[in-house]
């Protein structure tokens, strides 16, 4: 389908940039981003501005809105900047991105540990470095824990141990740690080993090893994680195992979300020994999953978040605190505050494996309700990847291609932010991957963890491309450790883990500190010196920044709230200020700061003030005027300073205390403005006989004069005289003419005081004497003032253009619509233009869209639709087009019941081999029932047939037989209609007296008028479609 010429489209926009590439020699290197457009733009790849085409190592592949370069075999001469070009007929759009090819390094022999001595003091220095570090390690509760590390250096460096940022010394119970210092094997450094015994649960955290000498300083750290031994079952059979946590002694605080938002819980607990830490849920011990994060926020409280809550999320939540001194809990009591429209049928989690596909799939009420995929809080848009499907009211998404970084919690999002949530699990050999991004101050430790399903697996990490130090990567078993001590901004970038042809990727971003500013400077003095200046003298802060600072200086005029910088240095000491440096003669105020890259300091105000004066320059002078008879002579000049001035015309002083004078009665008139530096003399219609007047300037330290001619204009406009005012409607054609007095002189005309520029819809033509300006057919964008301007005379037209009016074609009546709950209700309202605004209202006010009333606009034809009417909805509607309005009036009637028929219990008696119907009515044809028979749900079959017809449903037994006794329920919602067949061989005799009068064969009911069998089975309307 191709756009028409009025739908301009969408130009390109990136939503995903290419990031840079660093690639080893002979590797392979891959820019991607993701770019959007209407319609889809072409993408081109170009580097030194020249474009790329395919090759055998070079490819482009492209998935949906996802287009990439593929470079294979790097060389060299590869590196450069590449650039991504998208461009569509609504505009272009480009990203780059470089690639740097690396030489491999050149293998060097490892020589022999006796041809490595350390150098002799004095000669061959250096800063730090670790000959080994400390490894991760997970344990149990009780264990005892050695951390150590190696480090060679001259001189040799000092180490020490810190925990979570802190010395060892500071960490709240440090009692059962021990360093143990030694010497590197071979005698060839210095370590420091450290000794945690009976590893406790609070000790879990990142040890970091610093080593220091006079050259540098390096470090080195290792997260340690301990874990809370499996229960052992009791030494006696017969005891009962202790309660995991003990009864509340008060009522639990209450805390209620919206369902689909997060809740965080927060527990702040002290004690010494260091409490250990425990949630749970329900009485039951909460772990870590997808949508349970459990941390220790920056400032020591233990947080629990609930991510995407759910209604199986609501119940109590404990935060148990325990050590050998005694336990203590904090309660909360979650509840989930449910939508109002839901989800028909909800996501189910579901599970894949790496490089298949899964599919999730839900339901929702109507199928016009729009909604948007989620992986957490990125959107998904439709690609090859990931394939998004609607079918009537089935959403569904299908992930093609699985990776590990595919895992995570998803959600379908309908208006309203009402959220179906379900987990993905992928299968393969990374168990636990990365988060999607983390974010860390700088100087804080960062710490990334990978579980994988075989135990010893060989990983492998990297940054950008690049491979990271060993020292910072350890493993054991199945978990694997990525340790970054004392982050700075270089350490940012995308970290990656390998393990064999799987990997999972993180966003690394290190968020700056903020440092404080420097002090404000001190010892500040104001000196009144020589005549017009001041001298200001002061001296640096204590204590000085440590980094590079100015000094700024402020004046303001007493009397005044605003300060304004005069300038800045470098240095302190003494700073004079010249009159020169104020706009205007007064006395002022100074003040001072400090300023540097972390901010400025509080002010420093000198005390007193000064009364400077500014010597006013001539910057701009005044220039001779020449102008028409009848038009304005403008003279003006602009100063160095703001200073008052004297205007003098012909030797005669100008009053300038007036906004307009007069030189003389019945003589010129005259305006006087200053406007900061420049003075302006406004001439008013000077005429021939003013000509050769001489205008003056006069101020201190500035003099300047200019003089006037007035020309004859060579032509004059003989129509219009005056102003002309015009109306029109749109599409209609417009003719603004001038008539000049002299054939064939040239014309301009300006719209709005620009120059119109000729094109198909604004033409412009001459005719002997008279210029004619045409709107072809006028828009309402064509209003504005139009001038036509010839040599020192012009004419003037204000054309105003505006939309017909807007008639309503239907409905011509008041219209009223009776529905029941749950049903979809919609108004139409038709006009005579497409491009007609309509507004909507609802008893006086305007209605808004929103998860309960949507509104609807096709052509000439708008709608408002209440996609599930509840009573409150109804009332007074109006459709507003122009001055015309439409009336609906629209109750909403609550079903009390849906069965219309049978009102009570039936009896059927039949014989075997008759054919037996059982016919129940309800209110609304659309409605769904279910037949069972002695509590069982039947099944359709030749002998049993479901019959549906309007209103009306049925149950027949074409030959009923002895088995099909029983009885049989028609049910809907909380309502059904009782039926007791009973079959036998033949009738009882007429006469019997165990005849039950009750009993009968209900073949066939009497027909019952419909009132709605127009309307369509899902919904009520109102007005013309």
């Amino acid at each position: 389908m191709k756009a028409g010429s009025g739908d301009q489209g969408s130009p390109p926009c990136f939503l995903r940039f290419p990031r840079p590439v660093r690639v080893v020699s002979g590797g392979e290197a891959e820019l991607q981003c993701v770019v959007l457009g209407e319609p889809p733009p072409i993408v081109v790849w170009e580097k030194g501005g020249q474009p790329l085409a395919a090759s055998e190592r070079l490819s482009f592949p492209v998935d949906g809105a996802e287009h990439g370069l593929l470079l294979s075999g790097a060389l060299p001469t590869d590196a450069g900047v590449y650039v991504c070009r998208a461009r569509n007929s609504a505009g272009e759009a480009y990203a780059a991105a470089a690639v740097t090819v690396l030489e491999p390094p050149a293998p060097e022999p490892e020589p022999q540990a006796a041809e490595r001595p350390l150098p002799q003091p004095g000669a061959g220095e250096g800063a730090p470095v670790f000959l080994t570090g400390p490894g991760s390690q997970w344990v149990l509760r009780g264990a005892e824990v050695v951390l150590t590390c190696q480090v060679g250096g001259l001189p040799e460096p000092t180490l020490y141990w810190e925990k979570d940022g802190m010395a060892l010394d500071e960490v709240w119970d440090s009692s059962h740690f021990a360093l143990v210092p030694g010497r590197a094997e071979g005698g060839r450094g210095v370590s420091l080993a450290l000794r945690i015994l009976a590893a406790r649960l609070p000790d879990s955290g990142v040890y970091v090893c610093h080593a220091r000498n006079p050259h540098g300083h390096a470090q080195a750290g290792a997260l340690l994680q301990v874990h809370q031994p499996p229960e052992s079952p009791p030494a006696d059979p017969d005891e009962a195992p202790p309660p995991v946590v003990e009864p509340l002694k008060c009522a639990p605080k209450t805390f209620w979300v919206n369902e689909g938002k997060h809740a965080k819980f927060r527990c702040y607990v002290m004690g010494k020994p260091e409490p250990e830490i425990e949630w749970h849920w329900e009485g039951r011990p909460l772990l870590p999953d997808r949508r349970r994060l459990m941390y220790r926020d920056r400032d020591g409280g233990f947080v629990l978040k609930v991510l995407y809550c759910q209604a199986k999320d609501r119940g109590l939540y404990v935060c148990a605190a325990r050590n050998s001194a005694g336990q203590t809990l904090s309660a909360v009591r979650l509840h989930v505050k449910e939508p109002r429209l839901r989800f028909t049928r909800p996501l189910q989690d579901v599970e894949g494996r790496e490089h298949g596909i899964v599919v999730l799939e839900c339901k929702v009420p109507n199928s016009r309700i729009p909604t948007a995929w989620f992986r957490e809080d990125q959107r998904l848009l439709p690609c090859r990847k990931y394939e998004q499907i609607e079918e009537g009211t089935v959403r569904r998404l299908i992930i093609h291609r699985l990776k590990a970084d595919d895992d995570g919690v998803y959600l379908c999002e309908m208006r309203g932010r009402v959220r179906s949530v379900a987990n993905v699990t992928v299968k393969g050999p990374i168990l636990k991957r990365l988060p999607r991004k983390l974010d860390v101050l700088e100087g804080e430790n960062a710490v990334l963890l990978v579980e994988t399903r075989e135990a010893g697996s060989e990983g492998h990490w990297s940054r950008d491309g690049e491979d990271l130090p060993a020292t910072c990567q350890s493993s054991s078993g199945h978990m694997h450790a990525l340790v970054l001590p004392g982050v700075t901004r270089e350490d940012a970038g995308e970290v990656t883990f390998n393990v064999g042809n799987s990997r999972t990727t993180t966003l690394l971003r290190v968020k700056c500190v903020k440092h404080s500013p420097p002090g404000p400077p001190v010892l500040a003095e104001m000196f009144k010196g020589h005549k017009n200046t001041v001298l200001l003298t002061w001296k640096p802060p204590e204590p000085a920044p440590e980094t590079p600072f100015i000094y700024r200086l402020e004046r303001q005029e007493v009397g005044s709230e605003d300060w304004v910088q005069c300038f800045s240095v470098e240095k302190a000491g003494a700073v004079e200020v010249p009159g020169d440096c104020v706009p205007v003669e007064g006395d002022y105020r100074f003040r001072v700061c400090t300023v540097s890259e972390h901010g400025r300091s509080s002010h420093v105000v000198f005390q007193g003030s000064a009364h400077l004066v500014p010597t006013a320059r001539l910057v701009a002078g005044l220039e001779d005027v020449q102008v028409y008879d009848g038009e304005d002579a403008v003279f003006s000049l602009d100063l160095s300073t703001i200073i008052q001035g004297t205007w003098f015309l012909n030797g005669q002083e100008l009053k300038s205390d007036e906004p307009e004078g007069q030189v003389e009665p019945g003589a010129l008139r005259y305006c006087v403005e200053q406007k900061g530096l420049q003075h302006r003399l406004i001439l008013q219609s000077v005429k021939h006989q003013d000509s050769g007047a001489l205008v003056g300037f006069s101020c201190p330290g500035v003099q300047d004069s200019a003089a006037l001619t007035i020309q004859e204009s060579p032509v004059h406009i003989l129509s219009p005289q005056d102003r002309v005012s015009l109306t029109f409607t749109t599409s209609e054609r417009v003719v603004l003419t001038c008539e000049l007095s002299r054939l064939d002189f040239p014309a301009s005309w300006y719209k709005d005081g620009q120059e119109v520029m000729e094109s198909e819809s604004l033409v412009v033509k001459v005719d002997g004497r008279k210029h004619r300006l045409i709107l072809p057919a006028a828009e309402v964008r064509d209003s504005g003032e139009f001038e036509c301007r010839t040599e020192g005379v012009s004419a003037f037209f204000s054309v105003t253009v505006q939309d017909p009016p807007v008639h309503i074609l239907d409905p011509q009546e008041h219209v009223f619509v009776h529905a029941i709950t749950s049903e979809c209700v919609m108004l139409t309202c038709e006009v005579d233009r497409e491009d007609a605004e309509v507004h909507w209202y609802k008893d006086g006010q305007e209605v808004e869209e929103g998860d309960f009333l949507v509104l609807e606009n096709e052509g000439p034809h708008h709608r408002l639709v209440l996609p599930a009417a509840q009573p409150p909805d109804g009332g007074e509607f109006q459709c507003v087009a122009g001055e015309e309005r439409a009336y609906f009036t629209v109750t909403i009637t609550d079903v009390s019941s849906w069965i219309v028929y049978p009102s009570g219990k039936v009896y059927v008696a039949a014989v075997r081999l008759e054919r037996v119907v059982l016919t129940c009515e309800l209110c609304r044809p659309w409605a769904e029932v279910r037949w069972t028979k002695d509590g069982e749900e039947v099944v359709e079959s030749p002998a049993l047939l479901l019959q549906k017809e309007d209103t009306v449903r049925r149950l027949v037994l074409p030959a009923v037989q002895l088995e099909d006794s029983g009885e049989y329920l028609c049910e809907i919602d909380d309502e059904s209609a009782s039926f007791t067949v009973t079959v036998t061989e033949s009738y009882q005799s007429q006469d019997s007296s165990n005849n039950n009068p009750d009993l009968c064969v209900l073949l066939k009911k009497p027909k019952t008028r419909r009132l709605w069998s127009r309307f369509p089975p899902w919904r009520r309307t109102a007005g013309a479609e």
